[in-house]
């Protein structure tokens, strides 16, 4: 973990992070920057982009405050503060590496101003962030107490993805506040991700346990990513309770298969009493999502929290082909910037500043750009080879969920017009009825196969089959959940067609929901039956692989063709798809 402490301590000794070097400006000679244009609009973007380290109050090894005009237009030694600004902005080593470059604008704002106009940036592919970041005093507060919660002494095996969870109990004697949040890492070259959670389940837990996903029954209470500092809440924190019980998970990603790896990584709460402002935390942003093999897309959802809910920072998370992170503030028919990241960095992962109070009607737009330039396609998921659009955020007062993510426009808004694919007959119908269908608990019943009759046949039914209705991302409700579709088959001798739309909306109990259009499945395939499986060879498909099966399970029941279709995985659930068909008249 790159520590910004260190980094600015580090930099302020080797002519960084504000050090007192003499440098020669290289943008003509020393001018007098417009003091008007100062007040009305560069000092706030200094105080934006530099207060962290050059604040009203310096911070981090800074030796002097950016905000004060006649301080920086004075001489300071053998240079001018104003004349290092557009420097060390000019040449990267302002702000330190390792932590997000102001917005360009911004940057670029204060080089022409601090250079008289003399001084024009070239845009680089540092990762910039429109927020300030969320930065942790270098002391724990005063009066509060360590305990560290940590793993023991786990050997790590030679694994490209393991989840390790690892129970405690009886952490505290009184309700207590978590006031700060330091990471323990002791073998870093294998930990992708420590996350903390409050267990909500009376189950009994082991010691120690392997937990693909977010363990059942639990809530965030902490997250960190390669680049992440310690949290420390300005007033209050996360309430601890005798009756708590806490689940730290480790994620490590051993790929270079090291051997010999013993591990004792883990996390320092730092507890005082509980009295303050209470915050929790919700992770919001879009689940359920596929990448497309060389492709750019943007993904998104949305998040309604309570009316005065105060959010007080929060961690953009993806993985490897995130590229750019946006929030938006949805008030009426605004759409307000909340925050922005571009060139996306996996091992600059960082809280930010976002102090913002939601009124009756907000909602919170959370997107992410992906840039998969990869042959294969990626899904979202848990894993290192998946991706993640997540904004871990500390909210108070405590969101009841785990998770937020809504569809941004209303329930069932997918647009099911049909109109047949370039692999159905020229005379196929354009006129379908609409089926519904519903999401259910249980086995897939066994398909028995059976002559296929030719014909044509109209989607009447959809059905999707759980193994479980507890997900990484909350529990499912499937009395609420909804299927909708419009499609057709034809059937002849060993071949058969296939033409259909669908959309599921699947609610959650904790009342969020994902509403998502299916890609349309159109292919024209021979087919060999045995028993009750197909084997199919297309001829003709529209869309990527991955919609055109080369296998299905059926069973003819009177009028109806019942037809299985390969399983999906959302983390640890498996939905398995039933589509009827009615023959038409």
């Amino acid at each position: 973990m790159r520590s910004v402490i260190a980094a600015c301590a580090l930099l302020t000794m080797t002519a960084g992070c504000g050090d007192a070097t003499t440098v020669t400006p290289d943008a003509g000679p020393a001018c007098s920057p417009d003091r008007a244009q100062w007040n009305t609009e560069v000092r706030a973007t200094v105080e934006r982009a530099c207060g962290g380290c050059h604040g009203a109050t310096p911070s981090y090894g800074a030796p002097y405050s950016l905000l004060d005009y006649d301080f920086i237009t004075r001489a300071q030694g053998a240079s001018r503060p104003v004349d290092r600004m557009h420097l060390r902005l000019a040449d990267g080593t302002m702000p330190p590496s390792g932590t997000p470059a102001p917005a360009f604008a911004d940057s670029q704002r204060i080089a022409s101003w601090a250079s008289c106009g003399a001084r024009t940036l070239t845009e680089d592919t540092r990762l910039r962030s429109s927020a300030p970041l969320f930065r942790p005093p270098a002391q724990p507060p005063a009066g509060t107490t360590s305990l560290e919660l940590r793993a023991d002494r786990y050997p790590v095996p030679q694994v490209s993805d393991r989840y390790q969870c690892f129970t405690f109990t009886n952490v505290v004697a009184a309700d207590q506040f978590v006031r700060r949040f330091d990471v323990l890492l002791d073998r870093p070259e294998v930990l992708h991700h420590v996350v903390l959670y409050r267990s909500t389940s009376t189950a009994a837990l082991a010691p120690s346990f392997e937990c693909t996903g977010s363990p059942p029954d639990t809530l965030y209470t902490y997250t960190w990513a390669p680049g992440e500092d310690a949290l420390q809440f300005p007033d209050g924190g996360l309430r601890v309770r005798p009756s708590d019980r806490y689940i730290l998970q480790l994620h490590y990603n051993n790929s270079r298969n090291l051997t010999g790896l013993v591990d004792r990584s883990g996390v320092r709460l730092s507890l005082g009493p509980a009295t303050g402002t209470e915050y929790g935390m919700v992770a919001m942003g879009p689940v359920g999502f596929s990448l497309p093999a060389r492709s750019q897309q943007r993904v998104a959802s949305a998040c309604t929290l309570a009316p005065g809910s105060r959010l007080l920072a929060s961690m953009p998370h993806m993985h490897q082909i995130g590229s750019g992170y946006e929030q938006f503030l949805l008030r009426g028919t605004q759409r307000t910037p909340i925050i922005t990241l571009t060139n996306w960095q996996f091992e600059s992962q960082y809280f930010y500043e976002l102090p913002l109070t939601l009124q009756a009607g907000d909602r919170i737009e959370t997107a992410c750009t992906f840039n998969n330039t990869t042959s294969r396609d990626v899904r979202s998921g848990s894993s290192t080879t998946d991706e993640m659009c997540f904004g871990f955020t500390y909210v108070t007062p405590p969101p009841t969920a785990e998770y937020c993510s809504e569809p941004l426009t209303e329930p069932m808004a997918v647009d099911l017009t049909y109109r047949p694919g370039m692999c159905s007959p020229a005379d196929a119908p354009t006129t379908l009825p609409l089926a519904t269908g519903a999401v259910r608990v249980g086995a897939p019943p066994a398909l028995t196969g059976g002559e296929i009759p030719e014909g044509r046949w109209e989607l009447s039914n959809i059905e999707y089959l759980l193994n479980m209705a507890l997900t990484p991302i909350g529990t499912i409700d499937p009395a609420a959940s909804t299927l909708q579709g419009r499609g057709q088959v034809w059937t002849s001798a060993g071949r058969l067609r296939a033409d259909m739309l669908s959309s599921f909306s699947l609610v959650f109990t904790a009342g969020n929901r994902i509403t998502r259009a299916v890609p349309q499945i159109n292919f024209n395939s021979t087919y060999v039956a045995t028993g009750s499986a197909l084997a199919l060879t297309s001829e003709c498909s529209v869309g990527t692989a991955a919609n055109t099966p080369t296998a299905l399970e059926y069973e003819v029941r009177g009028d109806d063709l019942i037809v299985g279709l390969r399983a999906q995985n959302l983390g640890t659930v498996t939905i398995s798809p039933r589509y009827t068909f009615r023959r038409a008249r």
